[in-house]
Parts: structure tokens; C-alpha cells; sequence
């Protein structure tokens, strides 16, 4: 399915999975593709780095057909004015076969493929406090491909993989009788390490070169050292507001439970570390070492000046918050739709006929999943390990509230907002399902 229905947001009723012209941009995939993979024409390692760019290619197009990427023309025209600001103030850049793709993820991040495909995550448009930010971030990702950081990447990984030394390696560790985990482990950090050497040279390279375009720029140039600094202290928790569990889910007529905040014990006896939305390892906060990267930049420019985010960043930033929303609700991932729609509740950043309606819907979603034993399925318990207090405080609540309590937590929803949401036929509607489920409770 590939076109959704939106709860409740504005005129625009859908999230659009596919592009008006799939097929043309399934041809462009496999055609940038194959252009790399004929660079390589020459390496002694071409069959085997094939396989590994066709197995990318695959999993691109998979990712494509999966809905992975939304097609939304304002955030792409949006998109257009930045990256089409920095073409034209860097002539070495040939953004001749160019595609950037918005990726439906909340995590904050961008991505260079090394074939002309450039991936935005809608989370980074929320995170960026200005244009100015975001087109540091885009002139980064252009270095990467400039400077060919993927093919690098790539070559060095396979030589690596098909060198003696490491066979040798292997060999010995794979024959050891006694300690043969702890040989093969060490073997792998090795390999890990020499890899996070070759990303930091990299992440350093791609910011100095990306500032040499930003600065060709017209936009504001203390913006490189002031999206680094936020990228840095971003460490942690990803989603920092505290939705307030308690204020929005607690009524006169059934107050709210302590203990449905209250963690399962048995949690703790987890060993694996797990956190769902940790940045991944080629996501922007991960690029090793940012504090020596805004040293770095300093160099080049140390000036402090405040950058404002623009009248079309503002209307993005809301557009890509409540687009968040619906596709979190789309994979029937509830924790983090009602955590998002409360969190901007919290920032006063939602009107309230969203608001009203969209955790009404999430609650009913709730119960029908419970009801059919297919919330567990969506929505995993959260691990000890996890730094995202926030969003594993609502994952708890969601978990903790049992079909009885969902059926009167929904009804008291509605009666508290039925004055504001007076003649609203969908709120109406959902006030009725509540209703139902309890026949003894007279509405108002």
C-alpha cells in the first residue's frame, strides 16, 4: 500500500509512498548503479566489489518498493533552493546525475551513496535551526562525493577482506582449540577500528572541502560550526521533550496510575544492548571526533552569528513533524506516534483539533492491536540499555494500560475535549467507539 491515510492533519490527506514517475526513477537506480559498477571496470577486485554494488542496488530497490522514501513536493521543492544555491555557486560541482531522496526515518541524518543518489532524512529537517544549517549539512554530504569517499571506502574494504595477512589471521584464529570466540572478537574490533580511522580522515575531508562550497554560498557561514556543536551535544537521548504522560492522560472521573509507568523487572535481565533509534554508525552525530571537526572549522571561520530559521524552514519543520506522526502510525508504531503528537503538544506546536484527534486515534489503534494480540508485534519492550528515557517512558505507558484501561482512558479523552472538538465528525466518531465500550458511562 502505498498511498495512507493521514489521522487527522490539515487538508492533506495522505502520505505519498510513491513517486508519480516510479518506473522512471527504478531505471535511474539501476542505471547509476551500473555506472559505478563499470568504474570499478579495472580493479583486479571488480567481481567481487559487483556483487557488492549489485547487492546494494537490490536492497535500494527494495527499500524503494517498501515505502522506505515519501515523494512530498513541498519538502522537495524546499529541498530544490538549497542544494540548487550551491550548484550554482560551486561550478566543480556536476550534479548531473543527482537524485536526493527523503527518507521517511525520524533520526536526524544524511547520506551520500557514491552514485549520484543522496538520501534526507524527514528527522533532520526537524533538527535544523536554518536554511543555513541544513546547506552545510548538503555541501558535506557533495564532498563525500567529490572527494569519492565511497569508492575509497569500498576498495579498501575489499582489499582488506582478500588480503593474506587477514586469511592468515583467520586461519589461526578459526584453528585454536581453546579461546577461538575471543580470537575471532579481537579480530573484528581490528577490523572495526581500521575502518573508524578511515571514516574520521573522511568525516574531516568532507568538512573542510563541504565548507569550501558552503562558503561560495549565500548563506550564513558561522552556520557549519553551529550545527556540529548541536550535532555534538545531541549525544543521548534523541527525543528530549517529556510529553508529560501524566497531565494529558489524567481525569477526574480516572486518574492516572503510577504503576503504569512502572517497568517490568524481568527488563533487566536482558544482555544485548538495544535502542531503536540510536544515530546509526554512518549517521551524522556518529562522524567521529566532532569537537577536533569544529576546531577544525574555527580555523576557517569563528564567527558566532545567529542564524534564523526562514518563514519556508518553519513551514517544513511542520510539515515533516506531522508527516512523522502519520507514517509512525502507518507501521502501527504507536510508542512513537504518541510520543511525538504529545511532544509537540508540549511545545505548543500542534493545534488543538490535531491534537485531539490524533491521540484520540492512537489510543483506538491501541486497543484494536491489544485487542487482537498484534500489539507486541509493532511495539517491542523497551531494553535497560536504551538512552531514550522519553520515548521509553510512553513505550512503558502503551505496554502497562490493559484493554480495560485503554476502553476508559479513550472515553475520558473524549468527554474532556468534546467542547473543543464540537462537530468534528472524526473526533465524533471515535467518541462513539469509546462509548461503546462503555455502555455504563453516560457521555455529556
Amino acid at each position: 500500500m502505498l498511498l495512507r491515510s493521514v489521522i487527522c492533519f490539515g487538508q492533506k490527506s495522505t502520505i505519498d509512498y510513491r513517486s508519480a514517475s516510479p518506473d522512471s526513477l527504478k531505471s535511474y537506480i539501476s542505471a547509476v548503479s551500473l555506472k559505478k559498477i563499470k568504474s570499478f571496470s579495472g580493479s583486479k577486485n571488480y567481481k567481487e566489489i559487483q556483487k557488492i554494488l549489485d547487492k546494494n542496488k537490490v536492497a535500494f530497490l527494495e527499500e524503494f518498493a517498501d515505502s522506505s522514501y515519501i515523494f512530498d513536493k513541498r519538502i522537495n521543492n524546499y529541498l530544490k533552493t538549497i542544494v540548487t544555491e550551491i550548484y550554482k555557486s560551486n561550478a566543480t560541482i556536476v550534479p548531473t546525475d543527482f537524485y536526493f531522496f527523503i527518507d521517511k526515518s525520524p533520526i536526524p541524518n544524511a547520506a551520500c551513496h557514491g552514485n549520484g543518489i543522496f538520501t534526507v532524512n524527514l528527522g533532520l529537517f526537524e533538527m535544523v535551526h536554518s536554511d543555513d544549517e541544513l546547506a552545510f549539512i548538503i555541501s558535506h554530504e557533495l564532498a563525500h562525493y567529490v572527494l569519492n569517499h565511497g569508492d575509497k571506502t569500498l576498495l579498501s574494504h575489499v582489499e582488506k577482506m582478500n588480503s593474506k595477512n587477514l586469511k592468515r589471521k583467520v586461519n589461526i584464529a578459526s584453528r585454536q582449540v581453546y579461546g577461538r570466540r575471543r580470537a575471532i572478537s579481537e579480530l573484528v574490533k581490528e577490523l572495526n577500528y581500521d575502518a573508524l580511522g578511515r571514516n574520521r580522515n573522511a568525516e574531516v575531508q568532507a568538512d573542510s572541502l563541504g565548507f569550501l562550497f558552503f562558503r561560495n554560498t549565500k548563506f550564513n557561514k558561522s552556520a557549519a560550526v553551529s550545527c556540529l556543536k548541536k550535532l555534538d551535544l545531541s549525544d543521548g537521548m534523541l527525543f528530549l521533550t517529556n510529553p508529560q504522560l501524566k497531565n494529558h492522560f489524567n481525569f477526574d472521573g480516572y486518574p492516572f496510575k503510577d504503576a503504569w509507568l512502572m517497568q517490568d523487572g524481568t527488563l533487566f535481565d536482558l544482555k544485548e544492548k538495544s535502542d531503536d533509534y540510536a544515530f546509526d554508525k554512518d549517521s551524522l552525530k556518529s562522524h567521529p571526533d566532532i569537537p577536533l571537526r569544529v576546531a577544525k572549522l574555527q580555523t576557517y571561520y569563528n564567527d558566532s552569528t545567529a542564524t534564523q530559521p526562514s518563514v519556508a524552514l518553519l513551514s517544513i519543520k511542520k510539515i515533516a513533524s506531522e508527516s512523522s506522526i502519520v507514517i509512525s502510525v502507518d507501521a502501527l508504531r504507536m510508542d512513537l506516534a504518541l510520543y511525538q503528537i504529545l511532544a509537540l503538544s508540549e511545545r505548543n506546536e500542534i493545534d488543538i483539533r490535531s491534537y485531539c484527534n490524533t491521540v484520540a486515534g492512537i489510543l483506538k489503534r491501541t486497543y484494536e492491536l491489544k485487542l487482537a494480540h498484534q500489539f507486541g508485534k509493532y511495539v517491542s519492550p523497551i531494553s535497560p540499555f536504551s538512552e531514550e528515557k522519553y520515548l521509553n517512558e510512553t513505550r512503558t505507558f502503551l505496554h502497562n494500560i490493559e484493554l480495560k484501561n485503554i476502553r476508559k482512558i479513550g472515553l475520558e479523552f473524549c468527554l474532556k475535549h468534546q467542547s473543543e472538538m464540537n462537530n468534528d465528525a472524526h473526533f465524533i466518531a471515535t467518541t462513539a467507539f469509546f462509548s461503546q465500550l462503555n455502555p455504563t458511562t453516560k457521555t455529556k
